[in-house]
């Protein structure tokens, strides 16, 4: 399927100079460098005109490096970031001007595995940003995922899914995971990131499974999917060492988008996850 216009990245980070963005001491793992020549790089060559830069744990909650990107790419990037609960209305309001559209919750990276407290979590956030524009993107195991039904529907604003919410990972089966993730979108008004499939099955390319699913997710919700590279691919096995860099995964991320088309089949939904559902959550200007 073609690239639509106002097509768009909604889930990669950014990695700068170590010097210039320290790395969190409690981090779990030090990735490689991957900044934002690497990224422009990286959008052109895929035909993507729109990005939303995601903060990843490495940072905790210091956000420079994520919005250091998003000003410097200008409208065309948002930013989804990691802060404290109690942020006031001054630093939001700073943080809207620029660029920034959504707190991400990086509960499965914590080690948050307690559904009750990450509900606990899910609504403190979503008290303190209704109304504000912004949305929570929550990342967990599948079986904190599926508990939020509740906390999801009452939250009150956007609440969207890393990653196929981990469906196929914590040895839950595939059609009993994928079929609770289905109730949450369909449902309870979960939006969901068809991305990263690499890190919910071994191969995705053999995962029927998998591709029944999104099958489904279009069918049920095609107004609330979204799709992500989850460039640059951090890696999957941690290395001994917390302070060891990483090398990034190598992933073909042009035959995973064509992968991801072939499964929703459908053309108006594909037009529909890579530009007008983005456009529509992160705010986005208008095309002229």
């Amino acid at each position: 399927m073609d690239m639509p216009a106002g097509s768009t990245d909604c889930h990669v980070h950014a990695f700068g100079d170590p010097a210039a963005y320290p790395f969190d001491p409690a981090r779990a793992y030090t990735p490689g460098r991957a900044d934002l020549p690497d990224l422009a790089a990286f959008l052109g060559a895929h035909g993507l005109d729109r990005v939303v830069v995601v903060q990843p744990s490495v940072y905790g909650t210091d956000n420079r490096c994520t919005l250091d990107a998003v000003t410097a790419l200008g409208s065309r990037a948002r930013a989804v970031l990691v802060l404290e609960p109690d942020v006031d209305d001054a630093a939001l309001a700073a943080l809207h001007a620029r660029g920034a559209r959504g707190v991400r919750l990086n509960l499965h990276t914590g080690g948050q595995d307690d559904a009750s407290a990450a509900a606990r979590v899910l609504e403190r956030f979503a008290g303190r940003l209704r109304g504000s524009g912004w949305h929570l993107q929550v990342f967990a195991a599948h079986h904190v995922v599926s508990a939020l039904g509740p906390a999801i529907r009452g939250a009150g604003l956007p609440v969207v899914i890393d990653h196929f919410g981990l469906v196929a990972r914590g040895g839950v089966p595939l059609r009993e995971a994928g079929a609770a993730l289905l109730r949450l979108v369909a449902t309870e008004g979960a939006h969901v990131k068809l991305s990263a499939p690499h890190r919910v099955v071994a191969d995705p390319d053999a995962a029927p499974g998998l591709a029944a699913l999104v099958g489904e997710l279009a069918r049920a919700a095609p107004e609330r999917l979204l799709w992500g590279s989850d460039w640059p691919h951090t890696s999957r096995n941690r290395a001994a060492a917390p302070s060891a860099v990483e090398p990034f995964e190598a992933v073909d991320d042009r035959r995973a988008l064509s992968r991801i088309g072939g499964w929703l089949g459908d053309e108006t939904v594909w037009r529909r996850m890579l530009a007008d559902n983005p456009a529509d959550l992160y705010g986005f200007p208008a095309r002229s």
